[in-house]
């Protein structure tokens, strides 16, 4: 009697009772279609937070820039190039980008003490490293040569500005810029309203996009329509493609000498 009672207790071990292999296979197929929906809306997430950090590096940037000028006197942070590309120590950062891992080329140049944060200077989805190692490079960003860089006028027609006082429209100046891996170099990014070749070539990182800092302190994040430039004047490249024309004409209207 004992034994009946306890029986009738104890849960049935029927094999109905586990998951057949095919509801096994909905279960994973179910699981696959949840996958394949929720993985590119958290790309798009993830991809939307680093553009966001990039606004606001280059924000900062904008920002460090005017507090420069302001305690020099209206005087904008030297631009300038030099011997084999890197920019000498008291312009804005120092060095090439692409060759230079020593920090010093951001720490110990002109801008650094009005933006004392590494990070700032590099796009966090730029992977590109310095030349000959595996580390990443410490800047993504350029400063647009017409703030006070070097004479271009007799070659390209780009005359610099020297002082802040002689932006008209800085809302629509550019100032900094994301710089593609295969251009950067020294802190200059060159470009020309008068000249319809890209000089320096901007990067295409954000769902092919860039980020852009200009003379009032804002950034936007501007989509490129044209394809990426293979190259740039400076190594045979040519624009021929009409998107990529329009995405360069873009550009030229953010020069400070456009009416």
């Amino acid at each position: 009697m004992k034994q009946n009672a306890l029986s009738h207790r104890l849960p049935s071990l029927h094999p109905k009772d586990a998951f057949t292999l095919i509801e096994l296979l909905v279960v994973i197929a179910i699981i696959a279609i949840l996958a394949a929906l929720l993985l590119p809306a958290l790309s798009t997430a993830k991809e939307r937070a680093y553009r966001v950090a990039c606004l606001n590096n280059q924000r900062q940037l904008g920002v460090a820039w005017e507090m420069y000028s302001s305690e020099a006197n209206d005087q904008l942070v030297l631009n300038f190039g030099g011997p084999s590309n890197r920019s000498p120590t008291n312009s804005w950062v120092a060095g090439n980008a692409a060759f230079d891992a020593d920090q010093a080329t951001v720490t110990g140049a002109a801008l650094f003490p009005y933006a004392p944060g590494i990070g700032l200077y590099r796009c966090p989805v730029d992977r590109s490293s310095v030349v000959g190692t595996s580390m990443l490079r410490l800047r993504s960003i350029s400063l647009s040569h017409y703030m006070h860089g070097e004479d271009f006028k007799p070659n390209f027609g780009a005359d610099p500005l020297l002082k802040s006082t002689q932006i008209r429209h800085p809302s629509n100046t550019l100032t900094f810029i994301e710089e593609a891996a295969m251009s950067i170099d020294d802190g200059v990014f060159l470009y020309s309203s008068k000249f319809d070749e890209w000089l320096n070539i901007p990067a295409r990182r954000h769902q092919n996009g860039s980020v852009l800092a200009f003379a009032d302190e804002h950034a936007e994040y501007w989509k490129w329509k044209g394809p990426t430039p293979s190259a740039c004047y400076f190594n045979g490249g040519h624009v021929s493609d009409p998107l990529e024309l329009q995405d360069l004409k873009r550009l030229q209207r953010t020069a400070p000498d456009v009416e």
